[in-house]
């Protein structure tokens, strides 16, 4: 019977974009935000946590469900990119070049320099505090 059921479940998800990094971190923020609002008890917090609880379930389900894969992992690929970016913020700072308006990870070194894009090669002055 739960090999059936198994079956059934897998044969609904196939071709849908299932779980990846964003939607744990959406279930966590949904869980996080759900013990936040246990504190408030008020009717106006009250009905502003269940609308963001709402919000973040709907968003989680649409996102498990879809099928529209490669949308779904542009979301998830900016994601992990603003994680790396947040993990990198003790050894590095990100600044565009005016030419080419890439982004360039560039080591933390003080005071004002020059920096040359890789992509372009165009030289600018990047200060750092």
């Amino acid at each position: 019977m739960f090999q059936r059921f198994r079956n059934t479940v897998i044969q609904f998800m196939w071709g849908r974009n299932g779980t990846d990094p964003l939607n744990r971190f959406l279930f966590w923020a949904y869980f996080a935000i759900w013990v936040i609002s246990l504190f408030f008890r008020n009717w106006l917090w009250g009905w502003l946590f269940a609308l963001l609880l709402w919000a973040i379930l709907g968003w989680l389900v649409f996102r498990t469900l879809s099928r529209n894969i490669p949308a779904r992992q542009a979301e998830n690929r900016w994601y992990l990119h603003q994680v790396t970016r947040l993990k990198d913020i003790r050894r590095y700072r990100y600044r565009r070049c005016p030419a080419c308006k890439g982004m360039l990870r560039l080591p933390i070194k003080r005071g004002r320099r020059t920096v040359t894009c890789h992509r372009c090669r165009h030289q600018f002055k990047a200060f750092f505090l």
